[in-house]
């Protein structure tokens, strides 16, 4: 599917900021494998890390580690997931998690078809690009490089990289700036809700890939300037200035 009749009364655009996570790489297995590891570490009980299965995380995954680890951690426990035991054992969890997801990162994980000729096609245009998401980023740093993918960007950053995440419009103004170009001028892609409305309020355009990771919700219930179902489906040449 491909609706894209919308960009034809936008001005080209100068710039891309392209989301990883259930856009580029779908990792759900990657998070599964860390997240059980680290609740056996946090001395969780076989039936409590079983909770935590691959339709859990796809509706969670997106807001940032620590949100996801607070609600895994409440999911697992069977807690609300603003209860005091869950919030003060966000720090220790996180300890555990990074040494997990930095020793499995990329081994449960796989590139959506057409992700990597949909970004040679994009650099064909002549634009600069840049990953953002709120993976940490040297989580973000380690995925791209294993994936083959690094060199396609001129800039990364990871939900670390700045004061908020998205769907905070900072992390998009401040890429913006990195790439030298005006929101207005710089396309976002990305999977889910949470992309869109940091765009919406950024002021980028926005296109949302079909096949991601929005919540449970159905993607094409979210403005956007299109909707793709493979990252080399559009002719990126049309949508970006000369």
């Amino acid at each position: 599917m491909l609706t894209d009749s919308i960009k034809l009364n936008h001005s080209p655009f100068r710039a891309a900021i392209i989301d990883l996570d259930g856009t580029m790489v779908d990792t759900l297995g990657d998070f599964v494998v860390a997240l059980h590891h680290t609740l056996l570490d946090m001395g969780c009980h076989a039936i409590e890390v079983a909770r935590v299965d691959r339709a859990f995380v796809e509706m969670t995954v997106g807001k940032g580690t620590e949100d996801l680890l607070r609600r895994t951690l409440a999911h697992a426990w069977g807690l609300p997931d603003d209860d005091g035991d869950v919030l003060a054992s966000v720090p220790q969890a996180w300890q555990h998690y990074q040494h997990h997801y930095t020793r499995i990162n990329g081994q449960h994980a796989d590139v959506y078809p057409g992700v990597a000729e949909g970004l040679i096609r994009l650099r064909a245009t002549g634009v600069q690009l840049a990953c953002l998401t709120n993976k940490p980023t040297a989580f973000a740093e380690q995925l791209l490089t294993l994936k083959g993918l690094r060199g396609h960007f001129a800039h990364v950053f990871g939900g670390d990289a700045f004061a908020r995440k998205k769907p905070d419009p900072l992390p998009l103004l401040k890429t913006c700036e990195a790439l030298g170009t005006p929101p207005a001028s710089t396309l976002m892609v990305g999977d889910s809700s949470n992309d869109a409305q940091a765009a919406a309020a950024a002021g980028c355009g926005v296109v949302l890939v079909t096949y991601g990771y929005n919540h449970g919700h159905p993607i094409n219930e979210v403005p956007a300037l299109a909707y793709i179902d493979r990252l080399d489906a559009p002719d990126w040449s049309s949508w970006f200035a000369a």
